[in-house]
């Protein structure tokens, strides 16, 4: 890259700051994927040389975390609030969201823990709502990973990136009855079959069982 177009570069996107990083790394990965994340590769989308960005961010690996941080911060953190189902239902809701309008990301969610300040107050939040509706420390933890677990894994199956070529149909029309009776007897409803409707269905499922939990209708298996 020339000098002119790095200067160009820089001025078009302002000062050089960690939120500018993590907005333009967020940028290349919703356009090109993240095997098209390196540091000199976002140094050269901001115009800079890759040296430049670790006065900002000490490596790659902060850089992905910063990631997982900016599209958490499309969501609002839960509050505690008599209804708790209700606000844990909204918040999976929204995190799906947010995965949806990232789908290049979502390998981070299912690989990685999440690390910064900023992250980790939506799994504070989380965490005291889950106490204020009557959990223990273990349970709360528990019941925050299959609620995460469940989120991540539907939007993995319903936005997750696929490479071309790698993905088959499946010949439906081709099953035959005697081999397979279930599942041919059920070809009709997917039809239209609305993935939605997998992820509002699934998500009932675990909310009641949360609130029998909480009520103490239901007790762990020894």
């Amino acid at each position: 890259m020339s000098s002119r177009a790095a200067t160009a570069g820089k001025q078009g996107r302002g000062a050089l700051s960690r939120a500018s990083i993590l907005g333009a790394a967020l940028e290349l990965v919703d356009r090109e994927g993240l095997a098209a994340l390196s540091m000199r590769r976002l140094g050269a989308e901001l115009g800079v040389e890759a040296m430049s960005l670790y006065n900002h961010v000490p490596n790659k690996a902060a850089v992905l975390d910063g990631v997982q941080e900016v599209i958490l911060d499309a969501m609002p953190l839960p509050r505690p609030a008599p209804d708790w189902v209700e606000v844990l239902r909204g918040t999976a809701r929204a995190f799906r969201g947010v995965l949806a309008a990232h789908p290049n990301a979502l390998p981070l969610f299912a690989s990685r823990p999440l690390s910064t300040p900023a992250a980790l107050r939506h799994v504070d939040s989380a965490l005291g709502v889950l106490r204020g509706a009557g959990f223990g420390p273990g349970a709360c933890v528990s019941a925050f990973q299959a609620l995460t677990a469940f989120v991540v894994g539907d939007a993995l199956s319903s936005f997750g990136p696929a490479a071309a070529g790698d993905v088959s149909a499946p010949r439906y029309d081709a099953l035959s009855p005697d081999e397979l009776p279930h599942l041919t007897a059920v070809l009709a409803g997917l039809h239209g079959h609305d993935a939605r409707q997998d992820f509002e269905f699934g998500l009932d499922a675990l909310l009641i069982g949360l609130r029998a939990r909480a009520r103490g209708d239901c007790q762990p298996r020894p």
